[in-house]
């Protein structure tokens, strides 16, 4: 949500396993909300991120995203990591 209140121009997808968190963020300015299965491991939802914004349409094969994420996965209010990965010809985000 900090990263939504800054009113970025580039659309913010929040994944979230939470079906509850999912309908938080919903009402969130600015926030297209996921809710899917938690991921594995980081390499998984780096993945997983590239997969649902070019599914969704938010990028394009080759464009870049932000991932902002807690490590390790599953732990409320560790926003520790951030990432940058390019989404490949195969739907999924390259490291």
């Amino acid at each position: 949500m900090r990263v939504a209140r800054e009113r970025p121009k580039p659309p913010v997808v929040a994944i979230t396993p939470n079906v509850a968190t999912g309908r938080k963020l919903s009402v969130v300015w600015g926030v297209h909300c996921v809710v899917a299965e938690d991921a594995k491991d980081l390499d998984d939802m780096v993945s997983r991120a590239g997969s649902i914004a070019f599914r969704d349409g938010f990028v394009r094969a080759g464009q870049r995203i932000i991932i902002v994420a807690g490590v390790p996965l599953g732990t409320p209010g560790t926003t520790n990591m951030l990432r940058i990965a390019s989404v490949g010809p195969d739907d999924d985000a390259d490291m």
